[in-house]
Parts: C-alpha cells; sequence; structure tokens
C-alpha cells in the first residue's frame, strides 16, 4: 500500500474513532488530523473540507455492506428469493460494533443532501435489485423494509428485542421471502393438506 493510500485510509480510520467518541456533528479536521497523526495540510490533502470526509465515511460504510452482502449471496443457492435473503442476512450478521458509528453517520447524513445521494442511490439499486428476482414488488418492499426497521432499531439502540426474540424475526423474515415467491404459498399449503 503507498504511503498516500494508507494515509488516506489512516484519517478514516481517525475520523470514524472520533465521530464514535464525539458524534459526526462534534467531528473537526482538527480532531482527526491529531487522531491520524497527521498535519491538517496533509488531511487537506486528501479532504479538503469536513463534507468530504464525511463522504469517505459514507462511502467507506456503503462498501463495507456490499462486501458483506456479497460474501452472503456467495453461500445462497441460486432462486428468486436469494437477494432478498441475502439482504435480510446482512443485517444478522453485520458488525454491531460499526452501529454507533453507523447512528452518527445517518444523522450527518439527514442533515446534508450531499450525504444522502450515494446512500439513496445504494438503496434505489438493492430494492431494485431484490424486487427483479421474480418476487412481486409490494411483497418484497414490505419484507426489506422490516428488515430495514430491525436494523435501525438495532443501530439506535432502541431495539426491546432479546436476541432470541431477534433470531426468531430474521427466521421469519426468511420464511416470508421465500413465500413471496410466485407459487410457492400454493405449494406450502398443498403440502400441508390445504386447498
Amino acid at each position: 500500500m503507498s504511503p498516500r493510500a494508507s494515509s488516506y485510509d489512516a484519517i478514516i480510520d481517525a475520523a470514524e474513532a472520533v465521530v464514535i467518541e464525539a458524534g459526526a456533528s462534534h467531528m473537526t479536521l482538527d480532531a482527526v488530523a491529531a487522531k491520524a497523526g497527521v498535519s491538517k495540510g496533509g488531511l487537506l490533502h486528501h479532504f479538503p473540507n469536513k463534507v468530504a470526509l464525511l463522504m469517505a465515511m459514507v462511502e467507506r460504510q456503503i462498501h463495507l455492506h456490499q462486501e458483506s452482502l456479497k460474501k452472503i449471496l456467495d453461500e445462497i443457492p441460486k432462486g428468486p428469493s436469494r437477494e432478498l435473503k441475502a439482504f435480510i442476512l446482512s443485517i444478522l450478521y453485520r458488525e454491531r460494533h460499526r452501529d454507533n458509528l453507523g447512528a452518527s453517520l445517518s444523522a450527518a447524513v439527514a442533515h446534508d443532501p450531499r450525504l444522502n445521494e450515494p446512500v439513496r442511490k445504494v438503496v434505489g439499486e438493492t430494492y431494485a435489485r431484490i424486487a427483479s428476482q421474480g418476487i412481486p414488488f409490494d411483497k418484497a418492499a414490505i419484507i426489506a423494509l422490516a428488515a430495514d426497521g430491525l436494523w435501525l432499531q438495532e443501530m439506535l439502540s432502541i431495539s426491546p428485542f432479546t436476541e432470541k426474540e431477534r433470531t426468531g424475526i430474521v427466521d421469519e423474515l426468511l420464511r416470508m421471502a421465500d413465500a413471496a415467491v410466485p407459487g410457492r404459498e400454493r405449494e406450502r399449503k398443498r403440502s400441508q393438506g390445504k386447498t
């Protein structure tokens, strides 16, 4: 790794640490430079302002989630509910220690449309991919929104669910994803002796 790339990543690492400690609204370039062990000029070389640094942090979070999703997809058999199930499982297997960072960045994203755009883009692409796999859009969206809601409650540390309840919710969302595939509900009822 080149010194330039390593200082770039070190600055983002430091910014993440500052945000976890103090929140995105209290992150200053001086604090990040000090935490990264670089001069403010060195920081400004990579990130000319706070928004540019926050944007890099948001993009890193998106990249980490996409990488996690890809690994999960590689383990799920092909089928119409594959994308939706991977999305649900990505919430279950996320790096929970990064939740404080996610909560702080979400607050920053909510207040600055420039930071919001890459998140909006990836959310739109994700929902389009989920709905293009053969599950009716409304059913796929409702299941994905339920998974998003679980993730959001956990990220904000307001979830009332025990680990057992959480696992049960995820299992039910996975069953719902399979049942949402056209024809699967009839197959399930037929196998249970219902018409």
